[in-house]
């Protein structure tokens, strides 16, 4: 990540410090010269211990299953044709808990204390 971090800002920085213990020293002075070799000779032994995949632009490593997929139409299925119109099916519209959250809890609960409730919110409440 600093090399490829430096490949596109290097010019901008003078130092680049790490700040290791002392069990990391021995793992970070044998692994250095394979990321920034301090000579073409160098650079040639260190190629063939280079992993294949080095991250993207930014020397971050790409996890496919941790990228953001945004969908075009989010809750819709894919195979969902837009010629459907209104009579598509609308069934999946306030079925998460966020939609189905009524009022402020906590005022709720203050009105069943004060008595002010009526009996179907209660039994809603205690459902809950």
């Amino acid at each position: 990540t600093v090399r490829r971090f430096l490949e596109v800002h290097g010019e901008t920085l003078e130092k680049v410090v790490f700040a290791v213990s002392e069990l990391e020293e021995a793992t970070y002075q044998k692994l250095l010269p394979l990321y920034f070799p301090r000579s073409l000779e160098e650079e040639a032994q260190s190629l063939p211990y280079l992993p294949a995949d080095i991250g993207n632009a930014e020397g971050e490593p790409v996890v496919p299953e941790r990228q953001i997929r945004i969908t075009e139409k989010p809750g819709v299925p894919d195979d969902a044709s837009d010629e459907e119109g209104l009579e598509a099916d609308l069934s999946f519209i306030g079925s998460h808990a966020f939609a189905r959250m009524e009022g402020d809890v906590d005022k709720q609960r203050r009105l069943i204390l004060q008595g002010q409730l009526s009996e179907a919110a209660l039994q809603k409440q205690h459902q809950r």
